[in-house]
């Protein structure tokens, strides 16, 4: 489950990946990227066998999408 502020980071930083591609014209990020990040923040946070998934699992998994998208 995610909480308030993970949910909010996770808006936050697919707008920003969106937005990247404003100045280029094209799509740098898709809801299927967001829908990755989601499940990705999920499997950190059972990987640390928590309940919730809390703001520092999102940064990872923002982090593993962006490597994959390079």
């Amino acid at each position: 489950m995610l909480t308030e502020t993970a949910s909010n980071q996770l808006i936050s930083e697919y707008l920003a990946m969106r937005n990247m591609g404003n100045a280029k014209k094209t799509i740098t990020a898709t809801p299927r990227q967001l829908e990755s990040m989601i499940r990705i923040a999920e499997a950190i946070a059972k990987m640390r066998l928590a309940a919730e998934v809390d703001t520092k699992d999102v940064s990872e998994a923002v982090n593993l999408i962006k490597q994959a998208m390079r």
